[in-house]
């Protein structure tokens, strides 16, 4: 064998040594991604909501709360967590007693979390939904299934009447649509619904705001900075 071919079966050698071991891990950090993206989800749905955040629920919430946790609840389908109040909250698939009582519920015949359209999810007004008192347009909601996240910005909130479902209508846009009872501290069965209306960020829009935190942290750090 000449040295020109020594020299080319070498090189394919090395090549192709080099694409298995690039494509294993490509598959490593797929797998790795993927199991870290479960234990988040499982880690999320099993976590037990704080004092911190319960101290502003009911004293009749908190306790049907902890009879509940231990509860069948409905298959879980998502995560929803808004950063600006601290809600974290899982998203079971029923708006059952026991499913509002351990957390928030997709309403049924809207979208399902991390597909097109009116996704509808209710929850207590004095539970996990009380933080949406403080919800404000431009706010960013954040929904996690095991497949996707989704991240939409509050567009609006709207107080409506029992009876006025057409919150719950399709819609050409994907949005999230967040239902509680209103007002947060009546007492007794509350007469109105507290909305917040949410429209998916498109991946542009993400990096834009990403790149508005990033320029905000090292302008507040530079401040600081010239402060010292």
């Amino acid at each position: 064998m000449n040295i020109c071919s020594k020299f080319l079966e070498r090189t394919s050698l090395i090549a192709g040594t080099t694409l298995l071991a690039a494509a294993g891990l490509a598959w490593f950090d797929g797998v790795a991604h993927s199991r870290s993206a479960i234990e988040d989800f499982e880690r999320a749905q099993e976590r037990v909501a704080t004092p911190a955040e319960q101290h502003n629920w009911s004293e009749q919430r908190k306790s049907e709360y902890l009879s509940a946790r231990h509860k069948e609840a409905g298959a879980t389908l998502a995560i929803l967590r808004i950063p600006s109040t601290g809600t974290e909250v899982a998203v079971f698939d029923s708006t059952g007693e026991t499913a509002l009582n351990r957390g928030a519920g997709h309403v049924d015949q809207t979208a399902m979390p991390g597909t097109t359209g009116n996704i509808a999810i209710a929850g207590h007004r004095d539970g996990f939904f009380r933080s949406l008192k403080d919800i404000e347009v431009g706010a960013e909601i954040v929904l996690t299934t095991l497949d996707s996240e989704q991240r939409f910005r509050v567009t609006e909130t709207m107080i409506v009447d029992p009876l006025d479902v057409s919150v719950l209508d399709t819609t050409e846009q994907t949005v999230v649509t967040l239902i509680t009872c209103y007002p947060f501290y009546f007492v007794g069965p509350a007469p109105d619904r507290f909305i917040v209306r949410a429209t998916l960020l498109e991946p542009a829009a993400i990096h834009e705001q990403t790149d508005e935190l990033r320029t905000s942290v090292v302008f507040r750090e530079t401040e600081g900075g010239t402060n010292q």
